[in-house]
C-alpha cells in the first residue's frame, strides 16, 4: 500500500493549486484526505489512500468525532486547491525590490498605488490632540487613540499584485510563540510514514537543539490580556456640529450681535436666541384648510380665477371644486393650456361645483408664491370633491383608448402624480380626457384599478388598498412602500429633496422646505419630524444589495425588510454630505497590520501539568546530572548518569511536549477582531495565531452573503468553506486585481466567537458598530474612517451573535455616512508620504 496520496490526486495536484504548495500544509491536507478516504464507501478500497491514522487534537477524542471533522474538511480542503491561492511567504518578502522598510510595526510594506487627493486637514482626537495630517488613509489607534496609517495585511496574491489602493499593504505573519513553531516544524511529519517520519526525523534533533536555546530566554506562551479580555474601544469622539439637531441646546448659534462690553453672550441672551430658535429648529409647514386661489365658473360659461377667501366672504358659503392633473411634459404652453380649462370647466358644470384647481392658473400670481403652493398640493387633492386627468391627444384614430392609456402611463412617471391618486376621494371613477377626443365621452376608471397603469403594480397597489380603507398599512410600512413608489416615478423634479417633499404630502407632520437640502438631508428631516418608528435608525443598518445603490432604495441583501430590524441606537442629528449622527452603539476596533498572540483559558490536566513541570525542570536536571557526571565520585555517577538520561530524554521530547502545553482545548479567549485582505483556508489562519490547526477556527454560518453552511448527519448546522460557491471563488480572484472603487474581499477573525467570516467591501473597515438587531444576530456595521470629516463610513454589515455585546464598549456620539464619496482611481506612486 502506497504511503502518500497520488500525484495526480485532485485533491493534492500542484497543476490545480496553480503554484508551490507549502510541503506542511500539503502533509496536513493528505492526512485529513486520508481521514475522509477511510471513512467514505467510494474511497474505501482505493489503494492509492492509506488507512486512517490518529490526528493529534490536544487531547483524547471519540474516533467517530475524528473521522466526523476529516469529512467535513475534505470539502473545504479540495476548494481550496483546486481555487489556487499561492503559498505564503512570509518574511521572505523582504528579499523583494517592492517593499518599503521602517522602525516601526509593521516594518517591511508597500506603498499606496494611488494617491489621496486633496492637502493637510485639521483633526482632533478623543484625547484633543488636534493637528494637520497629510491626505492619507488612516485609522484610530486603540492604544492611545492618535491617528495612524493604516497598514493592511494581504494574502500573498493581493501582496503580489498591482497595489489598486490607497492604503498600505503588508504581508501575513505567523505571530505563533517561536518556540511552537519550531515544535511544529518538527513534528509536522508526525502523520506520515516512510519518507515523511524520516524526514521528520532529520528535523527532530535541531529542533530540540533549538528549544532548549529558546528555553534560555523569557517565553510568552500566551498573549497579553487587554482590555479585561474584550475588544479594543473605539477611540472616537465627533467634535463637530450637526447641520440639524435634534434638540436645540445642541444647534450652532448665529449671535449677530452681542450686548457691549461682554467677551461672551449672557445666559439670557443665549437663552433668548434658543428659544427664538426651537420653534424652528425643524419647523413645519401649516396645513392649509383650502386652495389659496381657484377658477371659479360663471354664470352660463366661462371662468373667473378668484382669491378663495373672498369669494367665501362674498357668497357666504364653502367653495366646492373639482381637481385637474396633467403633466407639463404634455402641456407646456399657453395654447395646449387652454386645453386643461376647457375640460376643467366642463367636468365642474357636470360634477355640480364651483369651481376647478389647475395648477397651470391657480398655484399663484408670483413666482415665489407658486413655489411656496407648490409643496402643499397635497392638501389640495385631499379638499377637492374628485379629480380629473387631462392627457395628450391621440394619434391613432382607431384606436383612441389605446392611445389614451399610452398618454395615461406617461403622465404617470411624474413624481407627484402617486400623492394625487392616492389621496383624492375613491367614491367615484376618475375621468381621463384625451385632447382632440370626444369631451362628452371621456374615459373612467375606478382609483382600485389605477395601479394597473403603473410598471410597480404590486406596491402601488397596497398604497390604494391603504387610502381606500381595504388594509391599513403601518406607519413604517407606509414610508417605506411610498419612498420605493416614488423611486420608481423620475420625472417632475424641481429641487434635489423633491421625493422627500412629494412624500411628505402622505405624512401629517411636514418640515419646511430648504432648498438647499439634498433628497437626503430633506427626507432625514422629515423623517425626524414624523418619526416613531426609528426609520433611519433601521435604514442605516441595512446592507445594500449592490455597489452605489441610493439611500432610498430599502432592499436589504440580507432580504428583509425594513420593519424586520430592531434597532438599537438612536440618531440625534443630520450632518453634512448625506450623514448622520448616531448614539448608544456597541463599537470595537479591527486590527489590520498583523496578527497577535491571543490570550486564551485552558484547563488542567495531569499529563499536562507532568509535562510543564518537565518542561521547566528539564534543563536543570540535564545540567545536574551533567555536574555530577563530572565530579567524579563514585556514589554520584550512577545518580548523575540516571538524571543526565531522564533531563536528556525530555528535551529529546520537547517537540511533543510543546505541542501538548500550547495546543488542547480553549476555554476563553482575549476578544480580538483581525482582519486581513483576500482568502485563506481556516487552517491557515488558525495556524498563524494559535501555531497549529486544532479546528478552533470555524467559518461563520451567517455572518456574511458570501457565507455557507450545511447539515451534517446528526441534523447540526455547520459553517463551510465560502469559495465552495464557485460565484464567490471568482470574485476572490478578481479581487485580486480589484481597481480602486471595485469591491474587494477581506476576512475577518473574531476570536471571541472563534469564527471566521469572508466579505466583500470597497476598502478595509477599520470599526465594528452595532446599530440594531434581526433574526437574532446582531446588525454590525463595518465602517472605514474618513479622517478629513470625522466620519465612519459603511462599508460592509454582517450579522454577529449577541455575545459579542459582552466584550464591547459603548462609543460615543458617531458621524455615520452611507456611500462614501470616490475619486479617480490611477495607478501612480506620486504624492504618497512614506
Amino acid at each position: 500500500m502506497s504511503s502518500q496520496v497520488p500525484n495526480n490526486s485532485p485533491a493534492l495536484s500542484p497543476a490545480l493549486h496553480g503554484g508551490d504548495m507549502d510541503p506542511n500544509q500539503v502533509r496536513l491536507r493528505q492526512g485529513r484526505a486520508q481521514h475522509a478516504a477511510a471513512t467514505s464507501p467510494d474511497l474505501a478500497n482505493n489503494p492509492g489512500v492509506p488507512p486512517p491514522v490518529a490526528l493529534s487534537h490536544g487531547g483524547d477524542m471519540d474516533p467517530n468525532e475524528v473521522n466526523n471533522q476529516a469529512r467535513c474538511d475534505l470539502g473545504a480542503v479540495e476548494a481550496h486547491v483546486a481555487f489556487g491561492a499561492p503559498a505564503e511567504r512570509g518574511d521572505v518578502n523582504v528579499l523583494t525590490s517592492e517593499g518599503k522598510w521602517r522602525w516601526k510595526w509593521p516594518n517591511f510594506y508597500r506603498l499606496p498605488g494611488i494617491p489621496r487627493p486633496g492637502t493637510d486637514h485639521h483633526h482632533r482626537d478623543t484625547m484633543q490632540r488636534a493637528k494637520a495630517y497629510p491626505s492619507e488613509d488612516y485609522y484610530l489607534s486603540p492604544y492611545d487613540g492618535h491617528l495612524a496609517k493604516l497598514f493592511v495585511q494581504c494574502t500573498q496574491s493581493v501582496y503580489d499584485a498591482n497595489p489598486n489602493c490607497t492604503w498600505r499593504r503588508t504581508y501575513i505573519r505567523d505571530q505563533s510563540p517561536w518556540i511552537l513553531q519550531v515544535a511544529n516544524w518538527a513534528t509536522d511529519d508526525r502523520e506520515g510514514k516512510g519518507e515523511d517520519l524520516a524526514m521528520m526525523a532529520l528535523k527532530w534533533i535541531p529542533s530540540c537543539v533549538a528549544i532548549l536555546f529558546l528555553m534560555l530566554y523569557p517565553i510568552q506562551g500566551s498573549g497579553e490580556v487587554r482590555n479585561n479580555g474584550k475588544y479594543d474601544p473605539l477611540p472616537y469622539k465627533y467634535w463637530g456640529y450637526p447641520y440639524h439637531a435634534r434638540n436645540a441646546q445642541e444647534r450652532k448659534l448665529e449671535m449677530k450681535s452681542r450686548p457691549s462690553g461682554l467677551a461672551q453672550p449672557s445666559t439670557a441672551l443665549q437663552t433668548e436666541v434658543l428659544q427664538g430658535t426651537t420653534s424652528a429648529l425643524n419647523p413645519v409647514l401649516e396645513r392649509p384648510v383650502e386652495p389659496k386661489y381657484l377658477c371659479f365658473l360663471k354664470e352660463s360659461e366661462g371662468m373667473e380665477k378668484r382669491n378663495v377667501s373672498e369669494w367665501k366672504e362674498e357668497n357666504r358659503k364653502q367653495a366646492t371644486y373639482i381637481l385637474v392633473s396633467y403633466t407639463s411634459e404634455q402641456f407646456n404652453s399657453d395654447g395646449e393650456q387652454l386645453f386643461l380649462h376647457d375640460v376643467g370647466e366642463h367636468a365642474a358644470r357636470a360634477a355640480g361645483v364651483q369651481a376647478y384647481w389647475v395648477g397651470c392658473s391657480c398655484l399663484g400670481r408670483t413666482k415665489e408664491e407658486q413655489e411656496n403652493n407648490v409643496w402643499t398640493i397635497s392638501d389640495v387633492v385631499r379638499g377637492a370633491r374628485s379629480m380629473i386627468i387631462a392627457v395628450s391627444g391621440i394619434t391613432n384614430k382607431e384606436d383612441s383608448d389605446a392611445n389614451t392609456i399610452a398618454a395615461l402611463h406617461q403622465w404617470g412617471t411624474r413624481v407627484w402624480t402617486l400623492p394625487e391618486v392616492l389621496l383624492i376621494p375613491g367614491h367615484s371613477d376618475i375621468l381621463i380626457y384625451a385632447r382632440d377626443a370626444n369631451i362628452d365621452e371621456p374615459m373612467r376608471m375606478s382609483k382600485h384599478n389605477f395601479a394597473t397603469i403603473w410598471e410597480d403594480t404590486p406596491i402601488s397597489r397596497e398604497l390604494i388598498d391603504h387610502y381606500e380603507g381595504n388594509l391599513i398599512l403601518s406607519s413604517l410600512e407606509l414610508v417605506t412602500i411610498a419612498l420605493n413608489c416614488l423611486h420608481n416615478r423620475q420625472k417632475g423634479f424641481y429641487l434635489p429633496g423633491d421625493m422627500a417633499y412629494a412624500l411628505m404630502g402622505l405624512l401629517r407632520r411636514r418640515p419646511a422646505i430648504v432648498k438647499s437640502d439634498s433628497a437626503f438631508q430633506a427626507f432625514a428631516r422629515l423623517s425626524l419630524a414624523n418619526d416613531n418608528d426609528l426609520l433611519l435608525e433601521r435604514l442605516i443598518c441595512l446592507l445594500p444589495k449592490y455597489t452605489n445603490q441610493p439611500w432610498y432604495d430599502m432592499e436589504d441583501q440580507w432580504g428583509v425588510s425594513l420593519w424586520d430590524v430592531n434597532p438599537t441606537t438612536q440618531v440625534c442629528g443630520i450632518a453634512a454630505d448625506d450623514t448622520v449622527i448616531i448614539d448608544g452603539g456597541y463599537a470595537a476596533c479591527i486590527r489590520w497590520k498583523a496578527f497577535a498572540l491571543v490570550a486564551n483559558l485552558t484547563r488542567d490536566s495531569w499529563r499536562r501539568i507532568f509535562f510543564t513541570l518537565a518542561f521547566r525542570f528539564s534543563p536543570h536536571i540535564f545540567l545536574t546530572g551533567v555536574a555530577l557526571l563530572g565530579v567524579g565520585a563514585s556514589n554520584l555517577t550512577a545518580i548523575g548518569a540516571i538524571l543526565l538520561i531522564v533531563g536528556l530524554a525530555f528535551l529529546l521530547l520537547s517537540p511533543y511536549i510543546m505541542r501538548v502545553l500550547y495546543t488542547g482545548k480553549i476555554w476563553g479567549t482575549q476578544a480580538w477582531f483581525f482582519g486581513f485582505e483576500g482568502y485563506l483556508d481556516i487552517s491557515t489562519i488558525e495556524r498563524h495565531i494559535f501555531g497549529t490547526d486544532l479546528h478552533r477556527l470555524q467559518w461563520s454560518t451567517n455572518g456574511s452573503p458570501l457565507s455557507l453552511h450545511e447539515s451534517n448527519e446528526y441534523g447540526e448546522c455547520c459553517g463551510k468553506d465560502p469559495i465552495e460557491n464557485p460565484e464567490t471563488a471568482k470574485k476572490v480572484r478578481q479581487a485580486v486585481n480589484a481597481r480602486m472603487g471595485d469591491e474587494r474581499i477581506f476576512t475577518l477573525v473574531d476570536t471571541n466567537t472563534m469564527t471566521v467570516t469572508l466579505f466583500s467591501a470597497i476598502r478595509p473597515p477599520v470599526a465594528v458598530v452595532i446599530c440594531g438587531e434581526e433574526g437574532g444576530m446582531q446588525r454590525a456595521l463595518l465602517c472605514s474612517y474618513d479622517s478629513l470629516a470625522q466620519t465612519l463610513y459603511r462599508e460592509s454589515v454582517l450579522r454577529m451573535e449577541t455575545v459579542v455585546l459582552e466584550q464591547m464598549a459603548r462609543v460615543g456620539r458617531v458621524r455615520l455616512g452611507l456611500n462614501r464619496k470616490k475619486f479617480d482611481s490611477r495607478a501612480d506612486d506620486a504624492g504618497i508620504v512614506e
